[in-house]
This record gives structure tokens, sequence and C-alpha cells, in this order.
């Protein structure tokens, strides 16, 4: 079997500093924003607690990717571990903390090399407070992954999965928001369906299949066992808008939207999430598009990309032109019974 082929397509290995970087700038910034705020909220609701302060015991953050979610939870608990399968992941987080946080609150965070279906083989049962899951559940083994927090988790403890998806233009006077985005859409489909049909191997294919379906599913499919999970919260925004960051034509595989969402479940179907709320030029699109993928590299950008982006420049009202951008969002809370 050929050493590409893996379901672990979200991946650099080497340290890329300035990848993370830019990927940071061209992701939503919602760390100020009171996002986390509602997921502590439902935590402490839990605990005969209000806010400001669970600090209590450990939180994970699975996938930490460049830390930014362990960041946050160094404020809100005693011990948190910053967990990832990608050695370079870790080490960027460890840098990027390292910059930000003070002394105190990097003392509290530990990092750990493990995938995210795996961190009941290295703590405790009934160990942890808080599992933080962003942006990472489409690349998971859900099943699997369910039965290592759940078996982490202490009864009571919380479980927060977060995902974002494909950014869309809002509408707007002035422009043709739905235009625009049908040239981005051409545009995202060629570049991931360079990678996704390279013919790697059957592991490269359910990787891509797996994220998918999850994505497409706007996670509906991620299946919460009432046995282990109490006070199921689905939390949407903007679930008119696909979630996927790219569309069929870019797969060679059927795309399968699957729904587990239980009738005793809470969903909230939310509108637009203005701490998320971004206003962007064409060169943003192709900076968020760019960082979309580690394995995005410039000769992906064939001369028919390019006229494409020229064109989605000119539909946008030329170079500098700027608009807003809708994102989907879901959130998914969970308490371990």
């Amino acid at each position: 079997m050929s050493a590409k082929d893996t379901s672990n397509f979200f991946t650099t290995e080497i340290e890329r500093s300035q990848y993370w970087e830019d990927y940071l700038t061209a992701r939503p910034d919602y760390a100020q924003s009171d996002f986390y705020a509602s997921l502590l909220q439902y935590h402490c609701s839990h605990q005969g607690q209000s806010l400001p302060d669970p600090r209590q015991s450990v939180a994970h953050d699975v996938g930490t990717g460049p830390g930014q979610v362990a960041a946050v939870l160094s404020g809100h608990f005693d011990a948190i571990v910053a967990s990832d399968l990608n050695e370079s992941h870790l080490a960027i987080a460890q840098k990027r903390l390292a910059r930000s946080l003070d002394s105190a609150a990097l003392a509290r965070v530990a990092f750990e090399r493990l995938a995210a279906e795996d961190i009941h083989l290295t703590h405790e049962p009934a160990s942890a407070a808080f599992v933080a899951v962003g942006e990472a559940m489409p690349l998971l083994d859900h099943a699997k992954a369910l039965r290592s927090w759940a078996t982490v988790l202490r009864p009571g403890g919380t479980l927060a999965i977060w995902f974002y998806g494909r950014p869309h233009f809002a509408a707007a006077e002035g422009y043709d928001a739905a235009a625009c985005q049908r040239i981005y859409d051409k545009i995202a489909d060629a570049m991931f369906a360079k990678h996704i049909k390279n013919g790697s191997g059957p592991a490269h294919k359910a990787g891509w299949k797996r994220a998918t379906d999850c994505m497409s599913s706007f996670l509906d499919n991620v299946d919460l066992d009432p046995e282990q999970w109490a006070d199921v919260q689905r939390w949407k925004w903007n679930s008119d808008c696909d979630m996927s960051f790219y569309g069929p034509d870019a797969c060679d595989f059927d795309v399968e939207v699957v729904s587990c969402i239980r009738s005793e479940e809470r969903v909230d179907v939310l509108g637009e999430p203005g701490f998320w709320g971004k206003s962007w030029t064409v060169d943003d699109w192709k900076l968020f598009l760019k960082m979309n993928l580690p394995a995005f590299r410039q000769e992906d950008v064939t001369p028919d990309i390019g006229r494409s982006w020229a064109e989605l420049e000119k539909e946008m009202g030329g170079y500098g032109a700027r608009h807003g951008v809708r994102w989907p969002v879901v959130a998914i809370l969970a308490t371990k019974t």
C-alpha cells in the first residue's frame, strides 16, 4: 500500500508557522465573542454553577491544530490537554501559546501527540470535565471518538463540538451575491478535486468521504447515544448555506446526507451570528481557499482557475471591492450521563 494512502489528509509534515498564521487570519475570529461563553454557560448549567468561573479539573482540546481553543480554555479550567495526531501541529501550538499566554496559563496546558479517538488510552476514566472538538469532527471516526470521550468525561461533564464551513457571500445591494458564490464554488470544486480524486487508495477515499458526508449533513450524522449523553443541543446558524467546503462535483464518490437527530434532542435554528462576521475582498477569498487545505500549492491554481478568480473580482465590483461573508455554523452540546 502506498505511504500516501491515509485518511489523515489534513496535516502538515513540517512546521509551517506562516501557514497557521494565515489560516487563523483567513478564518472567523470568535475568541473575543460570546461564543465560548455560550459553551461554558451550557457547561456550568449542569454543574450547579453560573458564569464566569467554571474552573474545575481537566478540559481536553482534541485536534488542537494551532492551539487557539486550548488558549481560551486555559482561562477557565485548572488543566488543559491539547492533543493532536500531527507532531507539526503540536509544535506550532506550543510556540504560539508560549507567545500569547502568561506563564501561569501556559503551565496549565499539556501537549500530547494523540489521535482524537484515543484519548481514553492515556487518561483515566471519568477524569475530565470538558471535551472541546473545534473544527475537527468531519475528520474523525465518530463512533470511536464518541466512545473515547464518553470514557474520559465524568458524569455531568460536557462534550462541545463545533464546526463552521464554506463561506458565502452575504446578499446586499450593489452586487449579485449569488453570481459571486457560483464562481467561488466552481473554483473551490476545481481546487479540491485535484486532491480528492488523486487515486491514492481506499483509505484516502474513505477519509474524504467521511469528511464530506459529515459536512454535507451539517454534522447531523453525529449520533449521540442517549444511554451516554443527555440534554443534547444542536445550535445551527445559517443552516440554509452549504456547509461543505466543496460540492459533489469535486468528489469521485456519492455524497450521503444523513440525520441521526433524535426526537428528544433540542435543535435551535438561528440566523446570522454577528460574532463570525467578515467583510472580504477577492484577495481574502483567495487566502481562505489557499488555507483550506495544507496540501494546496501554487501549482494547483491552473490558468482556468486564474481566469475564474479574475471573473469573480469583476463580479464583486473590481479590485478592492469588499462584501460581507456568511458562515454556516453548528455547535453540538451534550452532557455525559
